[in-house]
C-alpha cells in the first residue's frame, strides 16, 4: 500500500486514498495508482500459486482421486485433441475467464483460488503418471519454458487480489455504517473493479493466444512464441515507467500547491 500524495497525511489502507475528490472520481487517477497500490499483493498471491503447484505436485493422492482427475485430463484433452488454432483459443480463454470472474467475488474468490489451483496441480500430476515424468518436473518445465504461465497465473493473482479489495471494503462499509458513518468510496471501488477487470480479460486473451499457438507449434517450435513475449515485457515495462512519472508529477504538484497555501496562510496571520 501506498501513502496519499501528501505527505502532511496519515497512512491509510484500502485503495481509496487516491488524492483529492475530482482525482478519486477520474479513471485516469484509478490507472495511474493501479500498479503501485495493488503489486506487491498481486506478487504474493502469483509466488502463492507457485507454492501450492509444488506442495500439491508432491503429495499422494487420495482415494479415487487419481481417476477422477484422470477422468478430467481425458475430458481437456479429446476437447482440444486436433482442434483449430480459433477453437482453442477460444476454449482456454473461456475457461480461464469464468475461474477468474469466480475469482473476483469477494469471499468465495479466495476459496475458488485455492480450489482452482490444487485441481490445475492433481491434473498435471496425472499428466505426469500418463507420461512416466514426476508432476514437479512438468511444472517447472510450464513455468520456465511456456510463456503462456507467465501471464495466465498473475491474471488470476490480480483477480484474486481484486476479490480481497472488495471484500474489505464491504468489511470496512459494515463497520462504518454500525458506527454510523460512510468509511468506503464506492466510486473508486467500482473504478478499479472496472480497470482490473479489463486488464484481468486482456491478460487471458493474450495467454490463451499464446497458448494454443504454443499447442499448434509443438514441442519443437513452441519458443518462437518468446519472440512476441519479450515485446510485450518491454511494452510492460515502459507503459510501468509512465504511469511511475504521472504519479510523481502529481505528487510534485500537490505538494507544491499545499505549500503555497501555507505560505499564503502564514502572511494573512
Amino acid at each position: 500500500m501506498e501513502p496519499a500524495f501528501s505527505l502532511r497525511r496519515p497512512l491509510t489502507t484500502g485503495r481509496d486514498d487516491l488524492g483529492t475528490e475530482s482525482e478519486k472520481a477520474g479513471l485516469r487517477g484509478a490507472i495511474t495508482e493501479f500498479a503501485s497500490r495493488g503489486l506487491l499483493l498481486y506478487v504474493i498471491l502469483f509466488l502463492i500459486e507457485v507454492g501450492i503447484f509444488f506442495v500439491v505436485a508432491t503429495l499422494p493422492f487420495f482415494p479415487g482421486e487419481q481417476a477422477f482427475y484422470t477422468s478430467q485430463s481425458n475430458q481437456i484433452n479429446n476437447e482440444f485433441a486436433n482442434a483449430s488454432l480459433l477453437t482453442q483459443f477460444w476454449g482456454i480463454f473461456t475457461n480461464n475467464f469464468r475461474i477468474a470472474a469466480i475469482e473476483m467475488i469477494p469471499g468465495l474468490g479466495v476459496i475458488f483460488f485455492g480450489v482452482s489451483l490444487y485441481a490445475t496441480a492433481r491434473i498435471l500430476g496425472v499428466i505426469g503418471i500418463t507420461d512416466s515424468t514426476p508432476a514437479v518436473l512438468i511444472i517447472i518445465v510450464l513455468l520456465l519454458l511456456f510463456p503462456h504461465s507467465y501471464i495466465e497465473l498473475p491474471a488470476y493473482a490480480v483477480a484474486t487480489g481484486e476479490g480481497l479489495f472488495l471484500l474489505y471494503a464491504l468489511l470496512k462499509w459494515l463497520r462504518g455504517k454500525a458506527s454510523g458513518r460512510s468509511a468506503v468510496n464506492w466510486s473508486v471501488e467500482g473504478w478499479q473493479f472496472a480497470i482490473n477487470l479489463v486488464i484481468v480479460t486482456v491478460m487471458l486473451l493474450v495467454a490463451a493466444l499464446f497458448e494454443s499457438v504454443e499447442i499448434q507449434l509443438g514441442a519443437g517450435l513452441f519458443w518462437i512464441t518468446w519472440l512476441p513475449f519479450a515485446g510485450l515485457i518491454a511494452l510492460t515495462i515502459m507503459l510501468n515507467r509512465r504511469l511511475n512519472r504521472i504519479r510523481k508529477e502529481k505528487r510534485a504538484q500537490l505538494s507544491s500547491a499545499e505549500i503555497k497555501m501555507d505560505d499564503s496562510s502564514h502572511l494573512s496571520a
